[in-house]
């Protein structure tokens, strides 16, 4: 089995990360890039909250763990991991979003991104992970677990050796058009690949220690 932790909100320093990676198992970190990036301008125009980016605790950490945690693999989320035309529906009066708009590579409202625009923004997000980290992602895992076939192409195109999906079922991983797709279940369900958002961990890490 293994474990997918989506690095988002971060609600520690990195101490659960330190004490999973220190058990020895392999397990794997999928970040999203712009997270590195405190003064990019999703951090000023409210997309963010200002200091939602990952502190530097877990920045040092994360630059450590590919010499001290070889076991310890990592996965990209998009870049910025939001749709900015469906950031743009927010309804005031009901306090909230219209549509969702936590996804980047496909968006189910509105027109579909090329294999080109694709490519592109997770291109910039591979490099950053590699800049900041010095190793490459090896997990593609789409934003909110929307894609389609031109995120299939670029992952492919970038050498991504897995894309991580949602598994609505239990099913074991597959290939397919030469990528290992990982169907990710929920602590608690059946499978092989879990995922969970950090600060979703909170008192429970031994029950992720187990996986």
């Amino acid at each position: 089995m293994l474990l997918d932790i989506h690095l988002e909100q971060c609600d520690d320093k990195g101490e659960k990360l330190e004490r999973l990676a220190d058990i020895g198992m392999p397990f794997n970190i999928s970040l999203v890039p712009v997270l590195m990036l405190p003064e990019h301008e999703v951090f000023k125009n409210g997309v963010y909250k200002p200091d939602y980016f990952y502190n530097k605790n877990i920045m040092t950490l994360l630059n450590a763990i590919p010499k001290d945690y070889p076991h310890v693999s990592f996965g990209q989320q998009g870049f910025t991991h939001y749709c900015p035309e469906c950031y743009n529906t927010w309804d005031a009066k009901k306090n909230k979003f219209k549509q969702d708009p936590w996804h980047e590579n496909r968006c189910l409202y509105n027109k579909k991104k090329s294999v080109v625009d694709q490519f592109e923004f997770m291109n910039e997000g591979k490099k950053i992970i590699e800049d900041f980290v010095g190793v490459s992602p090896i997990i593609y895992s789409p934003p909110n677990h929307q894609y389609d076939q031109n995120t299939k192409f670029s992952a492919l195109q970038l050498n991504y050796e897995y894309l991580a999906t949602k598994g609505v079922i239990n099913i074991s991983p597959y290939k397919e058009e030469g990528l290992k797709i990982l169907p990710e279940r929920k602590l608690g369900q059946s499978g092989e690949i879990f995922y969970t958002h950090y600060n979703e961990i909170g008192g429970n890490l031994d029950a992720y220690t187990d996986i």
